[in-house]
């Protein structure tokens, strides 16, 4: 779509003068001026024994390179399989409320089942913590983290409640969107992390999220940060926006 490119362009710009050398890195591979090595070779420093939640992130940063077979990423399904709970979620049950561990897990086992490296029994155990736990109400209300954990694991993840699960997650995505509750961004890094244009249930176009990116899209190059996002800083949310524009216009 014209517009695009700039726009990629001026968030780019953005991140080179606000962000970090990773951050950098990750701009110029998005954008083609580097090989995906530039970005991973800055990723191998990240802990792959780190706290779950950590882990989320690594993973959301090599989906995003297409990146997920890297070895960094083989580490860090070996150790997720060996920190899953008992009850197949991630986070502490003592300790974390369950819509967090909702959503680390739903993030997480999504993003798992988009590699070469995870084992089908820690996937299905994740699917059994979400599914006992799946109720409409924990999507409905603009509750934009029930809705991205639960659309990124039916939407990666092979399970017979993927279709009725994901007509409830499209349908509240759009009605988040078309209510201006969620800003483009956070409504495409839903479908980013689903891998998808869009969801069963939600009735609205890629071309329609493009515009609404590049006219959300601040003079400085950057989108704002909203309370619910998946990014919570300002450089990590413009190379969403970044991601977006490109996934979208491709």
């Amino acid at each position: 779509m014209s517009g695009a490119a700039p726009a990629c362009e001026r968030a780019a710009a953005f991140v080179t003068a606000r962000g970090d050398a990773l951050a950098r890195a990750r701009a110029e591979v998005l954008l083609g001026l580097a090989p995906r090595e530039c970005a991973l070779s800055a990723l191998d420093s990240q802990d792959t024994h780190a706290a779950p939640d950590r882990i989320r992130q690594l993973l959301g940063v090599c989906a995003d390179l297409r990146a997920l077979d890297a070895p960094l990423v083989e580490a860090a399904c070996l150790h997720l399989a060996e920190s899953q709970s008992t009850d197949g979620g991630w986070g502490d049950p003592a300790r974390d409320a369950e819509d967090e561990r909702l959503h680390l897990t739903g993030m997480l086992a999504g993003q798992l089942a988009k590699t070469r490296f995870v084992r089908p029994e820690t996937l299905d155990a994740a699917g059994a913590f979400l599914t006992e736990r799946w109720d409409p109400d924990r999507v409905q209300g603009f509750r934009w983290q029930g809705i991205a954990a639960f659309a990124c694991y039916f939407a990666n993840a092979p399970h017979e409640e993927s279709d009725a699960v994901l007509q409830w997650c499209g349908r509240e995505l759009e009605r988040g969107f078309r209510e201006r509750a969620f800003d483009a961004v956070s409504t495409a890094r839903v479908l980013l992390h689903c891998d998808a244009s869009g969801l069963p249930g939600g009735r609205f176009e890629s071309d329609e999220l493009v515009v609404a990116l590049m006219t959300e899209q601040q003079s400085d190059g950057s989108w704002p940060v909203a309370a619910h996002a998946w990014a919570a800083d300002p450089v990590e949310r413009t190379l969403d926006g970044i991601v977006a524009l490109l996934r979208l216009t491709r």
